[in-house]
């Protein structure tokens, strides 16, 4: 299967550390846990990396790693992969699905965020639908929690020592 590798910024760069990743494997995509906790829905969509959107349009599996800051599972994983995942399967293949969060069926509130979106937004999605190949989304997650939130030299270090092939003095 076809897969391509996604480090959600700033602690999913600890998979480099946890998990044998090899760098010509590593992408990097920015779905920030605060667009969920203040409810920026179409914020988060409207930022998302053209690489992971046209992966997933051609119909590769996208794994995002993420690491949690106060249990296992980050809210941008959690929560931000759950509304990705049921606003793409709207408009690129005009699936109705039913989003689960914490085992929590919040389809009455994403139904709500969905119909606000701005027409910027949609055009923006549906940019990729011409792409597609494929008829479903491969969109999954591997988590943990982390000891490093708050820690960005560790993360600067992971970096430096796992995929900088030059030395910086």
């Amino acid at each position: 299967m076809n897969k391509k590798i996604f480090l959600n910024l700033t602690n999913g760069i600890q998979a480099l550390d946890k998990f044998d990743i090899p760098p010509s494997k590593v992408n990097f995509i920015r779905i920030q846990s605060t667009y969920c906790e203040n409810a920026s829905f179409e914020k988060m969509l409207l930022t998302l990396d053209s690489n992971f959107l046209m992966w997933l349009a051609l119909g590769y599996e996208c794994v995002v790693y993420d690491f949690g800051a106060q249990s296992e599972t980050s809210k941008a994983v959690y929560y931000g992969l759950e509304w990705i995942r049921y606003v793409l399967n709207k408009r690129w293949f005009g699936k109705d699905t039913i989003p689960y969060i914490k085992g929590k069926n919040v389809s009455n509130s994403f139904h709500k965020f969905y119909m606000n979106l701005g027409k910027k937004t949609k055009k923006q999605i549906d940019y990729y639908k011409k792409f597609l190949m494929t008829n479903e989304l491969k969109l999954t997650a591997v988590t943990a929690a982390t000891e490093h939130d708050n820690q960005p030299e560790v993360y600067f270090n992971i970096l430096k020592t796992k995929l900088v092939a030059i030395k910086c003095d």
